[in-house]
């Protein structure tokens, strides 16, 4: 097959990392893949194969110079599939398949809940008329399929495939050293400074509770709009010492395998990678039960899955992380790294992804 993977910019976003993962793969299984990434963009992508990154401006709904480029792009290459992976992927692919020439299975990867994002009803039926000129749709967890359907009443093919871990890349990445000074004993919170992922919540209570955990510290894994909101926190709450920022990492695994825990008290969420990276690496994990995180994080069993807003649920897991018996934690750590192993390594999934595409093209 002749696949393009549509990216919204070289960010190290999950989204973007896993389709460059995922077009890696396929590229291995004999696939000729062409990755594009539609507005500009600082994050240091790479891809094996050809990597076209087109720079357009933010904030263009209509951006017609941008729909040509791809079009032409499109036409040249003649795919079978074109897949956009979230955000502003997925007006671009439209609009170029209006004015494409050839005929391809135009596939939307849903990443993350749709429904939360929507503010007003002219929004939701702008997404409706998108979605409604794709062919298909590939949720990365059953939560996030459903709530498609329900919202829109989307009506054309799905498939639940969520995200695949790759094993070997990260037993490999794991033991580098690692280029910022971690404290001793911290929970690691690893993803975007933005609202629905809710760290300042995580640092409000983190605070509210630090005479609970007197040898316990804080690391900050990423970056965000919230950023100088944190720091402006941190310094107010005199938590200096105890509560730490670092940037994206291209390679965050030694930081992640010295966690006590990951926390995660997102609002919203589809199935973030760091939670079965976590649960591979034998990181114990505890995320709010959003999205599609209650589909592989069951307390008590893999981890601990809290209840939105159920902050003395939250605390009282982190209390269990910090006390439970050896035996105990490692029963969850070793059944969580079972649950990833069996399910969602990246060949794995990347065979589903594969399936998928030929059954659309069977049909076509």
């Amino acid at each position: 097959m002749k696949i393009i993977q549509l990216l919204t910019r070289p960010q190290r976003r999950g989204a973007e990392i896993f389709a460059l993962q995922l077009s890696e793969q396929l590229k291995k299984r004999g696939h000729e893949v062409l990755v594009i990434s539609m507005l500009s963009g600082t994050g240091d992508l790479a891809f094996s194969g050809e990597f076209i990154q087109l720079d357009r401006p933010e904030g263009r709904q209509l951006d017609w110079v941008g729909f040509w480029q791809l079009k032409k792009i499109i036409n040249s290459f003649q795919p079978d599939i074109v897949q956009a992976n979230a955000s502003d992927t997925l007006r671009y692919g439209v609009f170029a398949k209006k004015l494409a020439t050839n005929r391809f299975q135009f596939v939307y990867r849903n990443a993350n809940m749709m429904s939360p994002f929507v503010k007003s009803t002219w929004q939701k039926k702008y997404y409706r008329f998108l979605l409604n000129h794709t062919d298909a749709v590939i949720s990365v967890a059953e939560a996030t399929r459903l709530d498609l359907i329900d919202f829109y009443g989307y009506k054309n093919a799905t498939k639940t495939i969520s995200i695949g871990i790759d094993p070997f890349e990260i037993d490999r990445l794991k033991n580098q050293s690692v280029d910022v000074g971690l404290p001793q004993n911290f929970l690691l919170f690893m993803g975007g400074f933005v609202p629905e992922k809710d760290p300042e919540w995580l640092l409000d209570t983190f605070f509210e509770n630090k005479r609970i955990w007197p040898d316990l510290n804080l690391v900050f894994l990423g970056k965000g709009i919230l950023e100088n909101s944190i720091k402006s926190k941190i310094r107010e709450y005199e938590l200096e010492n105890r509560v730490f920022i670092f940037p994206n990492q291209s390679n965050p695994f030694p930081i992640l395998k010295q966690a006590a825990a990951l926390v995660l008290p997102s609002q919203i969420e589809g199935l973030p990678a760091v939670v079965l990276e976590a649960m591979y690496s034998k990181i114990l994990v505890i995320a709010n039960e959003v999205g599609g995180i209650p589909e592989v994080l069951k307390t008590g069993k893999t981890g601990w899955c809290i209840t939105p807003q159920d902050t003395q649920a939250f605390i009282q897991a982190i209390q269990e992380v910090m006390t439970m018996p050896k035996e105990a934690k490692q029963k969850i750590l070793d059944q969580a790294h079972q649950l990833v192993c069996t399910h969602y390594s990246l060949p794995q999934v990347t065979l589903q992804f594969e399936q998928f595409y030929q059954s659309l093209l069977k049909q076509n």
